[in-house]
């Protein structure tokens, strides 16, 4: 009888089993670099080497999905002494997070990173604690999240309202914090050429505005891009430290996961103005960005080259960035990185 019992114990977990819908993707990258730019020797070079893999494991059961990612920095058994602070060290939970509906309504909850409009402010914020509802209305989207609420004692509690929808051939996004900020954002494609206007505007005691505008299109076998980003006031560099303007790999130390070359953050100034231009050249996409950035103390110029291949499922890119201009004289130098990237 006890066998018996146990045979169909063990048949009933084969049955969830193969009933269940489970997914693992995951992406990977290891970089390199001599990192010259703000580097107190020049003679020698600081390396700045880093690496992470995440993996991503969703479960699902009818309109109900347990979402886990799993990550891990550059810390192993091999090298415990990455160049990574705390937080990007060893393996840990990168994201827990809950989605499913309720009729018309879309429901999320738990911890999980989260864009707000283009990103000029808000790039990958995280959401701690954090509970959304959205649904459709006659073609508009409307939203309200509230995030931090259990966890107010260190940090503060925030709820947001949304509304994102088109008129005619413009999509609009307004997301409104009655607390801190509105950010406006408004996008199109017109003869070809892409627009993309955001504007945060602060309410909260930093009362520091952001104007982003990005203007890009395909010339022949040339795709340009220009892009200015103004602040009334530079702010924390680490901040916003995910926006990469234009693809930088010399702004947004914090981009793509974590970027060698980079030794700026958009908070850093108060104007940035760029440009970039991209093209195919032997199986290669070669991109070059010239950007004006500007301060209350000083006025820097970067100028960056970019080549990236495609290889057997993952992509290797090669890059060189060039600060001058700076009244900080070892900033005013080259430095170069190599990158692997691997999505799965």
């Amino acid at each position: 009888m006890k066998k018996q019992l146990l045979i169909a114990a063990v048949a009933a977990t084969m049955s969830v089993a193969a009933t269940a819908d489970i997914s693992i993707t995951g992406d990977a990258y290891v970089s390199f670099a001599a990192q010259a730019i703000g580097s107190v020797n020049f003679d020698t070079n600081d390396n700045n080497d880093n690496q992470r893999v995440r993996l991503k494991v969703v479960g699902s059961a009818g309109d109900t999905k347990v979402t886990a990612v799993i990550r891990s920095g550059s810390q192993t058994r091999v090298n415990e002494l990455p160049v990574e602070t705390d937080n990007d060290r060893g393996l840990h939970m990168d994201s827990l997070y809950i989605t499913t509906k309720a009729g018309p309504v879309s429901i999320k909850v738990g911890d999980y990173w989260e864009t707000i409009g283009l990103g000029a402010r808000s790039l990958g914020r995280g959401k701690a604690n954090a509970f959304s509802v959205s649904t459709k209305v006659g073609g508009w989207k409307l939203g309200m999240s509230t995030a931090d609420g259990s966890n107010s004692d260190t940090r503060d509690n925030t709820t947001d309202v949304s509304v994102s929808g088109k008129i005619g051939p413009i999509t609009v996004g307004l997301v409104h914090n009655p607390k801190d900020f509105t950010d406006l954002t408004l996008k199109g494609t017109f003869n070809d050429i892409l627009v993309e206007v955001e504007r945060w505007n602060d309410t909260s005691d930093t009362d520091n505005d952001i104007t982003l505008i990005h203007v890009g299109g395909k010339v022949n076998n040339f795709k340009w891009d220009v892009a200015q980003i103004k602040n009334d006031a530079t702010y924390t560099s680490s901040a916003n430290n995910k926006l990469a303007p234009l693809g930088s790999m010399l702004i947004g130390t914090a981009a793509r996961g974590g970027t060698a070359t980079a030794i700026y953050n958009v908070g850093d100034f108060t104007k940035i103005l760029g440009v970039a231009v991209s093209t195919k050249l032997a199986d290669n996409t070669v991109k070059a960005i010239f950007t004006k950035n500007t301060n209350a103390s000083s006025r820097t110029t970067g100028t960056e080259l970019i080549v990236s291949r495609s290889l057997s499922g993952a992509t290797l890119t090669v890059n060189i960035a060039r600060v001058s201009g700076s009244d900080v004289e070892i900033l005013n130098a080259t430095s170069t990185g190599l990158r692997l990237d691997v999505k799965f």
